[in-house]
């Protein structure tokens, strides 16, 4: 778990190039340097190259050697939803209570529920609120996946594409 937001911040974002770049490769229909990537996402050649890892270990992105060479998409975009982007890049919806945040009584360097679930105390809401609020945070989660996985990469780059015009 995080210490500090940044940890978190680094994961949302990591989201964001993700999908930024797969709706990218996915418009342009051919393989693109992590430095033409980089220039389109708004982000340096170093972050795209490792974020497009995390999704070319989970098969979402192929890349090409040599001097022509860069990412395209693996699959059909129509079949890459944003539920694979947010398990590729290790991505939760949420997170408040996995890292802590916001929990009262957990002890400075607490890791939430393992180290609340040790605390023995009389009172009957203080002592399951932990587990209470886990299963919380992870319904929560799941339903933000459930939602994600109804979502392709081909419909975000329609909406961008149709952005604009009279509906």
């Amino acid at each position: 778990a995080a210490k500090s937001g940044g940890m978190e911040r680094v994961m949302s974002s990591n989201f964001c190039v993700a999908i930024h770049g797969l709706v990218y490769l996915y418009h342009s229909r051919s393989t693109v340097s992590s430095e033409e990537l980089a220039k389109h996402i708004c982000t340096n050649p170093a972050r795209v190259r490792k974020v497009m890892l995390m999704l070319k270990k989970q098969g979402l992105v192929q890349t090409r050697e040599g001097k022509d060479g860069g990412y395209s998409c693996a699959a059909r975009a129509e079949e890459i939803t944003l539920r694979h982007i947010a398990e590729a890049t290790e991505m939760h919806f949420a997170e408040g209570f996995r890292t802590g945040k916001g929990c009262p009584g957990l002890a400075e360097g607490a890791t939430a529920l393992a180290d609340m679930a040790e605390i023995d105390m009389d009172c009957l809401n203080a002592s399951g609120m932990a587990q209470v609020m886990q299963e919380l945070y992870e319904q929560m989660d799941a339903l933000c996946m459930e939602r994600l996985g109804r979502i392709t990469v081909a419909d975000l780059e329609k909406r961008l594409k149709n952005r604009g015009k009279a509906t």
